[in-house]
């Protein structure tokens, strides 16, 4: 058995990592509007969402490229695929998150689509 404290204070805070195919994190998003919202991230592989606490919400971008913001709400997992980013109104939303242990982000421009950057994360 295994026991870890959970620290919310960073945006992103990896809390355990299976190693081989899965990790888990604490999200806490540092922006406060989607109107901050510079860039959105895609994983190579789905990433899962699951509200702790407070208000989060998540700006995505469907095939079309229209924005869509989706309120986290309690005991509701959403899953996304496609690019997006969060923001924390009052900054009190934190989400538990699950992902693969490797795999690449592309982070694009939320209003034009570019690259603008690649992160591989290998285990």
């Amino acid at each position: 058995m295994q026991t870890v404290k959970i620290n919310a204070q960073k945006e992103w805070q990896v809390i355990f990592n299976e190693g081989a195919a899965w990790r888990i994190g604490v999200y806490r998003p540092k922006l406060r509007s989607a109107g901050e919202i510079t860039e959105l991230e895609q994983h190579t592989c789905p990433e899962a969402f699951l509200l702790l606490e407070g208000n989060l919400v998540m700006v995505s971008k469907n095939k079309e490229g229209s924005l869509t913001e989706t309120r986290l709400e309690p005991m509701q997992m959403v899953v996304f695929d496609e690019p997006h980013a969060g923001y924390s109104p009052d900054g009190s939303g934190v989400a538990y998150v699950v992902e693969n242990a490797s795999f690449e982000t592309v982070y694009t421009d939320v209003n034009t689509g570019e690259v603008t950057r690649r992160v591989e994360v290998k285990f």
